[in-house]
């Protein structure tokens, strides 16, 4: 198989599978809008989804699983199929569809109950990508979320908007479709959606152009340094995202804070940038920069103890 960003995007964000029922009910939903559909045969309705992500399957009886649902039939060939029996009724449970007198209707947007949370908004754009999301790197950077109906993509763009902004909009056949351009925007989106290792990647190709553009001028540069800059920057995005996942950034105090949204930002940025940015000094910046490190080392040994 040939392994892509977004397939290395999608492989990563399907072993996520939400600890509790809300962000479930999120994720599954989002899936089923995006790339479910309902079949009728043999007298009986099934839920069905189509996917060629190996790692899909099992994030899907996850779901299922948290949800008390009977678990889903997989059946492998070309494509992966995934087919809840009694599909209607799980669509009436996932908000996707309506009931009128007694008619069947088709809710064309996101029920705001399915997304109250912050932590239920992450859930559904995951869902939403992962059911209808693609992501190119390299000379075209894109990466995009794509809808077959105009309501669904706009109340997804405002799922989006409240935490990465600046998403295009537009459409692609009879697909109506939110994309990034930008590299920067596009990492922001990995990270907030739970997709940090392929976040890193695009971060480092980030840091590796900043660098390119700063070649001429730095010639005499120690390129072990470089390298141990870029190593600190991952980590440190990926501890701050890991906060971010666990307790939420705003759990910290203020200076912690301040400094884990720059960092994850700006991982580009070298520590006395940070520091010019923040008014304070480089061993100051470094100093907070590695308690969010060891914050996130005991928040993992935390879980693993209650595991």
């Amino acid at each position: 198989m040939n392994v892509t960003p977004s397939s290395r995007a999608k492989t990563e964000l399907a072993e996520i599978v939400p600890g509790n029922r809300y962000d479930a009910l999120a994720e599954l939903s989002a899936l089923m809008h995006t790339a479910g559909s309902l079949r009728v045969r043999r007298g009986a309705d099934e839920a069905v989804l189509m996917t060629d992500n190996p790692a899909l399957p099992a994030l899907v009886s996850g779901l299922a699983l948290t949800l008390l649902l009977p678990a889903p039939v997989i059946k492998k060939g070309k494509h992966t199929e995934i087919a809840f029996l009694g599909g209607a009724s799980l669509l009436l449970s996932l908000g996707i569809l309506g009931e009128t007198d007694g008619a069947l209707t088709s809710i064309d947007g996101v029920l705001p109950s399915l997304v109250r949370g912050d932590s239920e908004k992450r859930c559904y754009l995951r869902g939403a990508f992962l059911g209808g999301g693609y992501l190119s790197l390299g000379k075209n950077n894109h990466m995009e979320f794509a809808f077959s109906g105009e309501v669904l993509r706009d109340d997804v763009a405002e799922l989006l908007g409240s935490a990465v902004e600046g998403a295009g909009r537009g459409t692609r056949g009879d697909k109506y479709t939110l994309y990034f351009k930008s590299k920067e925007r596009i990492s922001d989106a990995l990270v907030y959606m739970g997709a940090t290792k392929a976040a890193l990647a695009v971060q480092k190709e980030i840091v590796d152009s900043y660098m390119g553009r700063r070649a001429a001028a730095a010639q005499n540069c120690d390129v072990a340094n470089i390298d141990r800059a870029v190593e600190a920057a991952v980590r440190q995005t990926e501890a701050i995202s890991y906060i971010d996942a666990r307790v939420g950034l705003e759990s910290l105090d203020e200076k912690l804070a301040t400094t884990a949204h720059l960092r994850a930002s700006s991982p580009e940025m070298s520590m006395g940038e940070l520091a010019e940015m923040l008014g304070v000094s480089k061993s100051c910046v470094s100093h907070r920069l590695a308690r969010l490190e060891a914050y996130a080392e005991r928040l993992k040994r935390t879980s693993e103890e209650y595991k």
